[in-house]
């Protein structure tokens, strides 16, 4: 074999390795030691997120516990590692997590309910049916004040559902904020009770499974 092909054979070989080399020259390796590998999108995060993560686009959300968006990624990334196993990340009430996206979007509307039809003779009852004033929310929601704003600017949530104010209205000293408790991960609002699903790394799920406990 002459030079020339033995060297046109070389930068074959080296041709073939260089995609390689790139592709694994981002790993777990390079992360610092302030940083922790994030699997899902094959990225360096910092421990407990930066200092000032930007606000969502419009239109889109992340959930309240342990994430935050992510502008270089263009989604929501964690604060901390994963715990293994981990259920899917809980949005506030109204959003739902799309896992391909890494981010919480709007629930689609559900179909309207039709009206119930009334029997004959009912419409006469309801002529003559007292006024009773408009409620300020639809039924099973509840109207919390909005912090911050006009005492009369309000907005309608499902206590029984929502994180940040789970059992009341948190603008009220109500309920319970299940994003603030104390090593847990992933929280949901069941029935007006946080949930802790998973804990940060040093804590374990308490035996009523609405707290955690440092290890």
């Amino acid at each position: 074999m002459t030079l020339i092909t033995r060297l046109g054979a070389a930068l074959v070989v080296l041709a073939t390795a260089l995609p390689f080399v790139a592709s694994t020259s981002v790993s777990s390796n390079s992360c610092k030691t302030n940083e922790f590998w994030y699997e899902s999108k094959g990225c360096c995060l910092p421990h407990g997120g930066p200092p000032a993560p930007p606000p969502p686009p419009k239109g889109h959300d992340c959930p309240p516990s342990n994430y935050y968006w992510n502008t270089n990624q263009g989604c929501c990334t964690p604060s901390h590692p994963p715990p293994p196993n981990n259920p899917p990340p809980q949005c506030r009430d109204g959003w739902s997590w799309y896992s391909n996206l890494h981010m919480c979007l709007p629930t689609p509307p559900s179909s309207p309910t039709p009206p119930p039809s009334h029997p004959s003779g009912a419409h006469g009852w309801k002529r003559h049916a007292h006024k009773r004033s408009v409620p300020l929310c639809p039924t099973g929601l509840d109207a919390c004040p909005i912090s911050g704003l006009a005492a009369n600017d309000y907005e309608c949530i499902d206590t029984a559902v929502e994180l940040e104010s789970c059992g009341g209205c948190a603008s009220l000293g109500q309920g319970q904020d299940c994003t603030a408790i104390a090593g847990a991960w992933n929280v949901g609002c069941e029935q007006g009770r946080c949930a802790v699903y998973t804990c940060t790394f040093g804590f374990k799920r308490a035996p009523d499974g609405q707290s955690c406990i440092p290890l």
